[in-house]
């Protein structure tokens, strides 16, 4: 079963569980390389809240600082704009144009027709393979609207499982493609001008993709008529971090799921002088003060300086950790 299928039967399998309604326990079992300095021995767990804001925000003023440095001071003045709107046996998609640092990119949001007051807006930040997906899923209804792009083969069964889940369930789900990604992904040339370009701005290509992911997230709000609706986000791979990131920078993001993230930059994703400052886990410990965080993978490993923070400071807020599933 395809991975884009797997995302959605989570998502109905947490709600099904009833688990936002109760506390969860803890279930714990190169762009330019000479930037990336090896990882320090360690961080502190930090024995009270007060010295947790101390850490906290010595990270944060960093990774402003020094890793996204080239971030416009304020979101573009452009308007999110609808592109179209349509609808197929039940189903609705609409696409919203946005600017993200000068480039237009495009957001789609699937959901039932008619749908009003929605119970939550999952946001899927799309890798490769997951634009694929979406493609395939979407064509059987939703051809035409989608015909500049290059569309893959349909799949009509998650095409209907979706118009099943729809029917069910008062849910959004939103899809968005960030730089690199679907309509703006370039060949290997092209694409290494580019992040070379980037790199003269202070930039690389995943931190322009969380700024990406940040305004999905207000055009979503604020064009996508999502604003007060409980929001998740739900990446796979490299985009899961890239998710992470943005997280931290965004209010009121309800959960994060993530499928496979990395446990350290090393793996991406890659931002300028990052490990001189933290790491992965250290990204998690903060997002898991403000959402909730759901892991998916194989194993229980590398996540044991969110989970153990959390434990000294009493938080709310749980990570679990659950196996993947076959094709994620």
């Amino acid at each position: 079963m395809r991975r884009y299928v797997i995302f959605v039967l989570g998502i109905l399998s947490a709600v099904l569980q009833g688990e936002e309604l109760r506390s969860a326990p803890i279930v714990f079992g190169q762009e330019t390389m000479d930037s990336f300095l090896p990882e320090k021995s360690g961080s502190p767990i930090p024995g009270s809240e007060k010295e947790w804001e101390v850490l906290k925000n010595s990270w944060m003023e960093r990774i402003r600082e020094e890793c996204f440095s080239g971030w416009p001071e304020s979101a573009s003045g452009d308007e999110p704009k609808e592109v179209f709107e349509a609808g197929k046996d039940a189903v609705t998609l609409r696409a919203i144009e946005y600017t993200s640092m000068g480039r237009r990119l495009t957001l789609y949001v699937a959901h039932r027709k008619g749908l009003e007051d929605p119970d939550l807006v999952v946001l899927n930040l799309l890798d490769t393979a997951g634009w694929e997906e979406f493609l395939s899923t979407m064509r059987p209804g939703f051809e035409k609207q989608l015909k500049g792009q290059k569309l893959p083969e349909g799949d009509l069964k998650s095409f209907e499982q979706h118009q099943r889940m729809f029917g069910s369930f008062k849910w959004v789900m939103a899809y968005a493609p960030p730089t690199g990604v679907g309509p703006t992904r370039l060949g290997p040339e092209k694409a290494g001008k580019r992040n070379l370009r980037l790199q003269t701005a202070g930039h690389t290509i995943d931190s322009v993709r969380v700024w990406d992911a940040r305004r999905a997230i207000q055009s979503l709000r604020s064009s996508g008529g999502m604003e007060g609706v409980s929001l998740w986000l739900q990446g796979s791979g490299r985009m899961a971090g890239v998710l992470a990131y943005a997280s931290l920078f965004e209010p009121e993001i309800t959960r994060l799921d993530l499928h496979n993230p990395p446990v350290s930059h090393n793996d991406g994703p890659f931002f300028f002088n990052i490990l001189r400052i933290m790491d992965v886990p250290q990204a998690l410990a903060i997002a898991l003060e403000r959402s909730k965080v759901v892991i998916y993978q194989q194993g229980d490993k590398g996540w044991e300086y969110p989970v153990a923070v959390a434990q000294t400071l009493g938080w709310k807020t749980k990570l679990q950790i659950r196996p993947s599933q076959a094709g994620n």
